[in-house]
């Protein structure tokens, strides 16, 4: 039977929950929580933090603080892979039918069961540790990454730059038909350069645009270059990139069998 009583403290020091429960301690005006023997600290559990007072959970500040190491890619419409022998974590470049890109899959390293998935969150952080390509986003290899999640993208942590500094991303080419940059160019940022440097030429009838998801040809048309003819096709201008955080995309058409070269483009945050 239960006993209830209007209780407003106790003058020991210590008290126990559960006849060889843990205590909860007064050590010097603070709470420690202490196992059955006070010889030991025990754990203690809670609810995911919601104000700024409230204490945090080991979950809540791994999600938040972690540099993730990240040793593979897997796109989201594969089956969620098995736990290998070797503890490690795997992050999302394409979606599909069970991940999406801003996720992480950990593999504990037990080789038993499949592996968790981590969910996006704001400000978590990945180092890749070798380049990975061939998704719908790429990765540079050593090279630290923050999920922004107005972006809904994973932006390079030297790619926002400082208000008002000229940035340049430089991302060789192929004769691929979509071809994206690692380094996202920022909201708001205006685009003062784009240069197309065709150092292998394309096969006739390719034609190559310079712009980002939505608007292919943003920065530069068809009619902007020629990439049968190595060469340095420039265009100096003044064009907003947009509201959001997009990758610079290269469109190769007409299916080419060899082509190569380098996209350049220089932007800025302007100041105000």
């Amino acid at each position: 039977m239960s006993l209830w009583k209007k209780l407003a403290g106790t003058i020991s020091s210590t008290f126990q929950l559960g006849l060889a429960g843990p205590q909860l301690k007064n050590n010097a005006g603070a709470i420690e929580n202490r196992n059955a023997g006070d010889t030991a600290f025990a754990v203690a559990r809670g609810a995911t933090p919601v104000a700024d007072n409230d204490l945090t959970t080991k979950a809540y500040v791994d999600a938040l603080a972690v540099r993730y190491v990240v040793t593979a890619q897997i796109s989201g419409a594969a089956a969620l892979p098995n736990n290998s022998g070797v503890e490690h974590f795997i992050v999302v470049t394409t979606t599909g039918g069970t991940g999406t890109i801003g996720q992480l899959y950990f593999d504990d390293g037990s080789g038993a069961g499949t592996v968790t998935i981590i969910p996006a969150q704001a400000g978590a952080m990945i180092i890749p540790t070798i380049a990975l390509s061939g998704g719908t986003v790429t990765f540079k290899a050593d090279t630290l990454y923050i999920w922004d999640a107005t972006a809904v993208a994973w932006v390079a942590a030297s790619g926002a730059g400082a208000s008002g500094s000229l940035r340049e991303i430089r991302m060789p080419i192929t004769n691929a038909a979509s071809q994206s940059s690692t380094t996202a160019i920022p909201a708001n940022a205006q685009v003062c350069d784009v240069k197309l440097k065709v150092t292998t030429p394309y096969s006739a009838g390719a034609t190559i645009t310079v712009g980002q998801t939505g608007s292919a040809a943003l920065l530069m048309a068809t009619t902007d270059n020629l990439p049968q003819t190595a060469g340095i096709y420039d265009i100096e201008d003044d064009i907003a990139w947009g509201a959001s955080a997009l990758a610079v995309l290269v469109t190769v058409a007409g299916a080419p069998a060899a082509g190569a070269g380098f996209c350049i483009v220089c932007y800025a945050v302007p100041d105000v």
